[in-house]
């Protein structure tokens, strides 16, 4: 028969159950998910659980901070902003879900979707943009522009097509 070996709680008051183990450890680890790096899910397994506590909560933080709404206002890359649209108000899920499927778009893809479409995936600019210096029509447009964070939680911009006057 093994060795058992004795679990006793510090903080436990009179009363309290010992759990005596055979000091093995017979259960494996859970899998990482799929896709996730070496280098991220092996520190994790030699956590203790506070330390995962502690990643799981920075971790929260982080990914708040990474799909974090774009400011509208201050958005406009180039040309002057005319008109916008607020980004519809998604579940994380269905925004992460939303993003992957605009970014995957091609451009007659996303010139064929209305402003109200538009507005699931990122917050909608309509602009007029200048093409150059030497130009008698500038600016141009308007056009319509889809602004939103991308999946490493920077600011991009995607072209829509023409506005709809």
């Amino acid at each position: 028969m093994p060795d058992q070996v004795a679990t006793v709680d510090d903080t436990a008051t009179e009363g309290a159950v010992v759990l005596l183990t055979d000091g093995g450890d017979d259960e494996e680890l859970p899998p990482p998910p799929e896709g996730m790096p070496k280098y991220l899910w092996e520190p994790l397994q030699k956590q203790t659980i506070g330390g995962l506590e502690s990643a799981i909560e920075y971790a929260e933080e982080l990914l708040e901070y990474k799909q974090r709404p774009v400011a509208m206002s201050s958005t406009s890359d180039a040309g002057k902003t005319v008109a916008e649209k607020p980004a519809k108000d998604l579940a994380r899920e269905q925004q992460r879900e939303a993003k992957e499927e605009f970014l995957e778009m091609s451009s007659d893809e996303r010139k064929a979707l209305s402003d109200d479409q538009l507005a699931r995936y990122g917050h909608v600019q309509i602009r007029k943009v200048p093409c150059g210096p030497r130009c008698d029509g500038c600016p141009h447009g308007p056009y319509r522009f889809v602004v939103l964070r991308d999946t490493k939680g920077e600011v991009t911009t995607k072209y829509a097509g023409k506005a709809r006057e």
